[in-house]
């Protein structure tokens, strides 16, 4: 607070000062107003005749300055139909009411056996709580509240409030990219500033925090005068209007988000599945395992590809003037410089054509011809897939990393998606879309997300590694799709990482139909036409109903 003087007037006994006074208000800013001090004469100075208009010209014994707030309405996260992705639902919030409780061990045992909550920390909450205040425990869908209703209820101490939050269909939803709103903590009130204040909820990851500002709007606020007794407002002095947060609108679409989530289960592995529009880019769904974390593998996990890649291979083969139906031998193991290389999924079928091969995911095949591409070709075919683009989506991604080989094992290994390749889920997801629309689309999730796309692909190129990626579903290690319909085509991957004889293995498994494309990612899976290639199956049933 300031005060200014800006006249005053001076008699032997008295004095009167007009002054101008400013507050700076938490959470609304400059408030400004003129009032008059009467003075009195103190020695050789004047002392200010105390009484409540000192403060306020319209301030009394019995009132006090205050301020309203009203939240904005926070805007919803839509799919790219319009339709609600994230939007207030029914919600009961679960506190704990410090003057009631008795044993506040007891109490935090008794709500952790019915809801997700850490007892030994909800202790400690209590007994440093002062007695007047309400502990926050937990907030629950209405859904799940209204299975324990009666057992909370029956709760000494437990209070609970019926409300609503911005909430997606289910608590897993989407969870990692959607992200969730809870309230600020010290350092983000922080860094976000005076327009929010202790007790406001805001986005903590995912776009509801990178979207924060736009989707929580500005709460209106108001300086007026209470009644000092019961809080009452008996006057109005300054309103700053706020307004309610706008939606956002995203390239999801709800269905194949949700055939997403039915497809990965509630499986604690580390997995990730995403579906994009090879027409367009548009990320149509984005689903990670587990379901508690925030972590966006399916944007940001860097993994190498494993037999995936060889889409890739065989694009790069194809350019180098490959016949698809010339014999190229499928031993068991193929050496290169003294390193060993087998086979992960399939059989080894001796002498077959290259299709063969493809289909059955034959790495010594693939290893075999490691010589008739230059050093760079990899990388460079990689990059008309999307592999070494940068991304600029609304969240972060990962960059996908396809090295130049340094030496004949380096280019062996590559050529079956391993030694320094790297890509993300979303990148694989890219690599089947570019064989389906026949271009690499760059990736899109919100609108205003920038539209990129790489040089048309030779069509007679594109053709065959369709017609290739068919017969791994009719006949190869995607076997697992084959009922499907829509003759999806797809390419399984089975990734070695780390260390170990034998080395354990991600499991992967891309997949196109029509003007869909999607990649499976499993850590740890082993195998992908066991493993990734049935998850894929699933997707495609939830979707088609």
């Amino acid at each position: 607070m300031s005060a200014r003087v800006i006249a005053l007037k001076e008699s032997d006994e008295r004095a009167d000062a007009r002054v101008r006074v400013t507050w700076t208000v938490p959470r609304f800013g400059r408030f400004s107003y003129e009032t008059r001090l009467p003075l009195r004469p103190a020695g050789d100075a004047w002392t200010v005749a105390w009484r409540p208009t000192a403060i306020h010209p319209r301030l009394d014994a019995d009132s006090r300055l205050g301020t309203v707030r009203t939240a904005a309405r926070r805007g919803r996260i839509l799919d790219r139909d319009g339709r609600a992705l994230v939007t207030d639902r029914a919600v009961v919030d679960v506190a704990v009411e410090v003057r009631r409780v008795r044993d506040p061990a007891v109490t935090a045992r008794r709500l952790a056996a019915l809801v997700d909550v850490d007892a030994r920390r909800l202790t400690r909450a209590i007994r440093r709580a002062r007695r007047g205040q309400f502990v926050p425990v937990i907030t629950l869908r209405r859904a799940a509240y209204d299975r324990i209703a009666d057992r909370l209820q029956a709760l000494r101490g437990v209070s609970l409030l019926a409300g609503k939050a911005p909430l997606a269909p289910s608590k897993g939803f989407g969870r990692a990219v959607l992200g969730t709103v809870a309230a600020a903590t010290a350092e983000q009130l922080e860094r976000l500033g005076n327009a929010y204040g202790p007790g406001d909820e805001i986005g903590q990851w995912g776009l509801q925090s990178v979207f924060e500002k736009r989707l929580a709007g500005i709460e209106t606020g108001e300086v007026v005068i209470r009644s000092t007794a019961d809080r009452t407002v008996l006057a109005r002095l300054a309103r700053k209007p706020g307004r309610d947060g706008r939606s956002l609108r995203t390239t999801l679409d709800r269905d194949a988000q949700a055939a997403a989530e039915q497809a990965l289960g509630s499986g604690r592995r580390n997995a990730a599945l995403v579906a994009v529009q090879p027409s367009s880019g548009d990320v149509l769904a984005a689903a990670n395992r587990p379901l508690d974390s925030s972590l966006n593998r399916a944007f940001e996990g860097r993994y190498p590809p494993g037999s995936t890649f060889k889409v890739i291979s065989t694009a790069a083969l194809l350019r180098d003037g490959l016949d698809v139906d010339a014999t190229v031998a499928c031993p068991p193991t193929a050496t290169v410089d003294g390193r060993a290389f087998r086979n992960f999924e399939g059989r080894a079928r001796g002498s077959v054509p290259f299709r063969t091969d493809f289909a059955e995911s034959c790495n010594t095949a693939f290893v075999s011809l490691a010589d008739r591409l230059e050093a760079g070709a990899l990388t460079d075919v990689a990059r008309s897939f999307g592999l070494g683009r940068a991304l600029h989506l609304a969240l972060p991604a990962a960059q996908g990393s396809v090295p130049a080989a340094t030496d004949p094992v380096a280019r062996a290994a590559m050529m079956i998606g391993q030694d320094r390749i790297l890509a993300s889920p979303l990148q694989m997801a890219g690599v089947a879309a570019t064989v389906a629309a026949g271009r690499w689309r760059a990736p899109r999730l919100a609108s205003g997300d920038p539209q990129a796309a790489g040089s048309p692909l030779p069509a007679a190129r594109v053709a065959t590694l369709r017609e290739l990626m068919r017969a791994v579903v009719s006949s190869g290690t995607g076997t697992a799709l084959a009922d499907i319909r829509g003759a999806p085509a797809g390419k399984s991957g089975t990734a070695e990482y780390g260390g170990g004889d034998p080395p354990p293995t991600h499991a992967w498994f891309i997949a196109l139909r029509g003007d869909l494309a999607l990649a499976v990612l499993v850590e740890g899976g082993r195998a992908g036409g066991t493993v990734a290639a049935p998850i894929a199956a699933r997707f495609f049933r939830a979707l088609d109903g």
